[in-house]
């Protein structure tokens, strides 16, 4: 991928979890010398979001269905750290997939 990857990052609200989940995966990415933007919104705005910011990946920290056209994780490891570092592994192999 010769461009950076785009995460869509969402929760409830749009407000606190999905920015906090973007500065995490932002750090890693950094960290691991990735290339990414994250964008962030709303679960409830999820099709009209795909549309605009057509990203690579979805994580949410809120619950949503499983899509047949886009990886989606679940980010509330990157809220409660419990599992963190197995997310960071699935998220950063996913991207890394993308580029072969």
């Amino acid at each position: 991928m010769n461009r950076p990857a785009v995460i869509l990052v969402m929760c409830g609200s749009s407000i606190a979890t999905s920015n906090l989940a973007a500065v995490k995966l932002e750090e890693e990415a950094k960290r691991r010398k990735v290339k990414i933007v994250c964008k962030k919104g709303k679960v409830a705005d999820t099709n009209t979001l795909i549309e605009s910011f057509r990203p690579d990946l979805i994580v949410a920290t809120a619950q949503i269905k499983p899509r047949d056209d886009i990886l989606v994780f679940s980010g509330v490891p990157l809220i409660s750290t419990i599992g963190q570092e197995k997310l960071y592994d699935e998220i950063f192999d996913a991207i890394a997939k993308m580029e072969d």
